[in-house]
């Protein structure tokens, strides 16, 4: 990629290798800067390097929405398109049915808020208006949806905050 070329070079088991630790820096010099950025939410199907070009005119800035939102694993971290999304429900799980089974949920919930036990869950003290079984599909359909929204880094600041981060590494 090409912003490792501003890094700081270290001696790692007699090799050259850069050092990658220094994430931690850039990160925090960008986010406590809150006028940098604004709040984005992730369309379906969007990915990072579209998203760089379209921003910032080159999909080389990639890199930029990755540190501003401590992306380490674009894969991992970034969200799934709605055929991406289905494709990993359907490796995982064998069948969208099959996440979306009531009677094999991933866990359940208390007043949408506190994790209960399956007994807890069918205490019939406990008003059925009160709990929830959060089936598989929900819980990955939340944990992907809950990736998309990040912080951009306004582009007007771009060029600015590369030239500072090349001071900062030298």
């Amino acid at each position: 990629m090409e912003h490792f070329r501003y890094f700081p070079q270290i001696t790692y088991s007699d090799e050259l290798a850069v050092n990658i630790m220094v994430r931690g820096v850039i990160r925090d010099y960008i986010l406590e800067n809150k006028v940098l950025y604004y709040e984005y939410t992730i369309p379906d199907g969007m990915r990072p390097d579209i998203l760089a070009s379209k921003y910032y005119g080159n999909s080389k800035y990639t890199w930029i929405i990755f540190y501003a939102n401590n992306i380490i694993d674009p894969i991992e971290d970034w969200p799934l398109s709605s055929r991406e999304f289905n494709s990993y429900i359907l490796s995982k799980y064998g069948r969208i049915e099959s996440a979306k089974d009531l009677e094999n949920p991933h866990h359940y919930l208390l007043d949408n808020k506190y994790v209960i036990d399956k007994r807890t869950y069918e205490d019939i003290t406990i008003e059925s208006s009160r709990k929830q079984a959060i089936t598989n599909y929900q819980y990955e359909f939340e944990l992907n949806e809950a990736k998309r929204n990040i912080q951009i880094i306004d582009s007007a600041y771009l060029f600015q905050i590369v030239n500072e981060l090349k001071v900062l590494f030298d």
